[in-house]
């Protein structure tokens, strides 16, 4: 009880701390270098000519000038400078999604953890880093974080599994696909709701294809999903490594600890941003995985797993094997029933 009430402390004081920390250099840093103020200003005017993507996109006035400002910072996104770590972000986040989904579709689950479209839809407002520095702090003080040993209570069935990687796609996959590759301001202001647009699927899946009618684990798919993202993100990792010198890597992967001058352009402020919601976000993550050890000799060695794989492979890749390691025991006494 002692260790449980330490370790609720320390993700209390860790989390939060990167919580605070998160808000002070992606929205704090946007606000003081005008980075912000940018993008507003390409969404006052009312010419067409002048602000391209100041559009109906929903007939609500504010919601629409909202829409044009985040429509403008992802279109500075498209760019050569920026656009292959924004793809690069975008698929590492998918096995932590996947996570958030699969916890919250175990019987047992905490209330906290049963609807993370919400924790999803609230990163597109408040950012990735911040929002899952949350994610993981009510992870562990729900107590989601110390499941031992899978029964019918903590199984994520077949039917929720294929159901969750089929919403994972179309919402993240197909989605950001169809924005990076088709740059319409349409498909970006569509893609704000893409969490949304996964539940939807999600639960489109369940109807046709019910858990009532494939009880059995998804363990084998879970394995698979966790299997592919490592080898998709790795392979991705890799080559941004392979083929950028050490200086490209630096400016494509670190922000940068102080505010940016005004005059920097929209595209540069946009990338520092990424990275900056990137860092915390997939930090607070393999912090999280942290908590999947049964005991501190499992402690340090996710601690080292992480240390070393993030930059080789990639922290999305490291997340993911880490993710399959604690899949692996809590299937261990299901793995050989005819029912997986």
């Amino acid at each position: 009880m002692a260790l449980i009430k330490l370790s609720n402390l320390v993700a209390l004081l860790i989390f939060t701390s990167l919580t605070v920390l998160a808000f002070h250099f992606i929205l704090g840093h946007g606000d003081a270098s005008g980075f912000f103020d940018q993008l507003s200003a390409q969404c006052s005017n009312i010419s067409s000519d002048e602000a391209p993507y100041r559009l109906p996109y929903t007939g609500i006035q504010f919601i629409d000038k909202t829409l044009c400002a985040v429509v403008v910072f992802f279109h500075a996104s498209f760019g050569p400078d920026v656009a292959p770590f924004l793809t690069y972000f975008l698929v590492s986040v998918a096995p932590i999604m996947g996570h958030a989904y699969f916890e919250s579709s175990r019987p047992s689950r905490p209330f906290l953890m049963a609807y993370p479209v919400i924790f999803f839809q609230v990163m597109q407002l408040l950012s990735f880093g911040a929002t899952f520095s949350v994610y993981w702090m009510l992870f562990v003080l729900s107590g989601s974080s110390s499941l031992r040993s899978l029964g019918p209570q903590t199984m994520v069935t077949k039917a929720h599994a294929q159901a969750i990687i089929f919403g994972i796609f179309i919402g993240l996959i197909i989605l950001s696909g169809c924005m990076i590759i088709l740059q319409d301001p349409y498909i970006t202001a569509i893609w704000q709701v893409f969490p949304i647009v996964a539940s939807v699927a999600t639960i489109l899946h369940l109807i046709i294809r019910p858990a009532s009618l494939y009880p059995e684990s998804g363990y084998k798919i879970i394995r698979g999903f966790y299997i592919s993202s490592f080898i998709l993100i790795s392979s991705m990792h890799i080559t941004l490594l392979t083929s950028r010198g050490m200086e490209e890597m630096k400016v494509l992967m670190l922000p940068s600890i102080n505010v940016l001058p005004t005059s920097t352009s929209i595209e540069l402020h946009s990338l520092n941003l990424l990275q900056w919601d990137a860092t915390f976000g997939l930090l607070s993550s393999l912090l999280g995985t942290l908590w999947f050890g049964r005991n501190v000799k499992e402690i340090f060695a996710l601690l080292a797993w992480n240390l070393l794989a993030s930059p080789l492979v990639g922290p999305g890749a490291a997340f993911s094997a880490s993710a399959l390691w604690r899949e692996v025991w809590l299937h261990d006494d299901l793995k050989g029933s005819k029912k997986e």
